[in-house]
């Protein structure tokens, strides 16, 4: 019976040593390793090309009309300009008035024809006529290919005190005139006749060019001012361009008689 009794013992002699072996091999968990914290990558912005701003724009200057292009400068006053050959014929009032307006004109010009016809009328009566205003017709035929010649048609006129009557007549139908060079004296010839004068000294006039010369001095004149379109005004010492409405020359006139 030891036998049994000394098995036992040691089987629980055997048990005890694994438990306390089991008991002893129990790892303790492993030590959690902090992370770094994620690098945070660079922000890199592209660099983009530097737009400069849009250009702004030179208000005109306050004196000048609002028509009047920023870049324009107004030249000196046409009384005191060196070039502005006085005129025979195309002037109009009181070279002694307040004003002085220079024209330059292409008979031949559809916003010439526009403004002359229905512009033009309601400045002379309101300021050319009363005085106020002295009024100079230049030559500048860049539009049309008789307005030259349509030129020297009213110039000779002229001869026979019919300038302005004539100036009038070639506003009215410029095609009638725009074709061949002998056509156009044909038609100045029946204008002429029309307004009472004598056709045919007026045609030979415009034939033997006895105009011309000054015609093409009114050219050269536009030129050294820098005249570019037609038509062009000088007010003074203000540069008006385009068939502007009878209400801004209005504007700007009052407002030389005002000392503006």
């Amino acid at each position: 019976m030891v036998a049994p009794v000394t098995y036992r013992y040691s089987l629980l002699l055997v048990l005890a040593m694994l438990l306390t072996a089991c008991g002893g091999s129990v790892a303790p968990p492993a030590p959690v390793v902090e992370q770094p914290p994620l690098a945070r990558l660079p922000t890199v912005t592209p660099e983009l090309p530097t737009v400069p701003p849009p250009p702004t724009e030179e208000a005109p200057a306050p004196t000048a009309p609002p028509t009047v292009p920023p870049a324009a400068t107004a030249p000196p006053a046409p009384t005191a300009t060196p070039g502005l050959k006085p005129e025979t014929y195309a002037t109009l009032g009181d070279p002694n008035a307040p004003i002085t307006i220079y024209e330059f004109s292409d008979f031949g010009c559809p916003s010439c024809r526009q403004y002359n016809l229905f512009t033009f009328p309601t400045l002379r009566e309101q300021y050319i006529d009363t005085g106020k205003v002295y009024y100079v017709y230049k030559n500048y035929p860049i539009v049309s290919s008789n307005g030259g010649l349509a030129a020297q048609a009213a110039e000779c006129a002229g001869e026979q005190q019919g300038y302005w009557a004539m100036h009038a007549q070639l506003f009215r139908d410029p095609a009638a005139w725009n074709g061949d060079e002998a056509s156009a004296v044909q038609v100045f010839s029946e204008y002429a006749t029309a307004l009472g004068l004598d056709g045919a000294v007026l045609a030979q006039c415009v034939s033997e060019g006895r105009y011309k010369a000054d015609v093409d001095s009114d050219f050269e004149e536009g030129l050294d001012i820098g005249i570019f379109g037609t038509p062009t005004f000088i007010i003074n010492r203000k540069l008006l361009s385009g068939a502007q409405s009878a209400n801004v020359f209005i504007e700007v006139i009052e407002g030389e008689l005002a000392g503006r």
